[in-house]
């Protein structure tokens, strides 16, 4: 019992990455491809629409729409003197539509999924799914508190019935 929960554990912080690693473990580029490419320097956001595809090392994010908030350097965008001047760094990620994190060993699925730099968060809301091989964890919302290596999935409709459901799969050598 104690390793099915160990495993379960596993299952939920299986998205933790750094917040200055941004998409993996990984540091290096992160390569971000779109159907198209909005960028509105005086609000200090990029948007990505249509296709979205990122990836940084072995972890991909997958989606329809991806917005990055940076921090603003001015309020009216006055300090800005080429385009992207008014921006600092990332204050959150926010990938919307069908929502996939990938990784070489995980696979996490929503509806809608937010990392949030400043708050050290992950959360993924909406039909959430995280798959690791046949392990399954399925619940409405997955919070990974990153910097305690918290995570919690819960369930809206808990009071209709449906509740957090998880799959663990063990070896029958392992239960002898």
């Amino acid at each position: 019992m104690l390793k099915s929960l160990v495993l379960a554990t596993g299952l939920m912080t299986a998205l933790t990455f750094s917040a200055s690693a941004q998409l993996s473990g990984q540091r290096g580029p992160i390569q971000i491809e779109a159907d198209q490419l909005d960028f509105i320097d005086s609000e200090a956001r990029a948007v990505y629409i249509g296709n979205v595809d990122a990836i940084q090392g072995d972890a991909r994010i997958r989606a329809e729409r991806l917005t990055i908030y940076f921090e603003q350097r001015s309020e009216d965008g006055s300090s800005a003197t080429a385009l992207g001047g008014n921006v600092g760094d990332v204050q959150r990620l926010v990938a919307e539509g069908e929502v996939y994190y990938l990784t070489p060993s995980e696979r996490a699925r929503g509806d809608r999924g937010v990392y949030d730099y400043q708050a050290d968060t992950i959360t993924l809301t909406g039909n959430v799914t995280v798959t690791r091989g046949e392990n399954v964890i399925a619940g409405d919302q997955l919070v990974v508190d990153l910097a305690n290596g918290r995570s919690t999935v819960t369930s809206e409709g808990r009071t209709q019935g449906t509740r957090v459901r998880t799959v663990i799969i063990t070896d029958a050598s392992e239960e002898e």
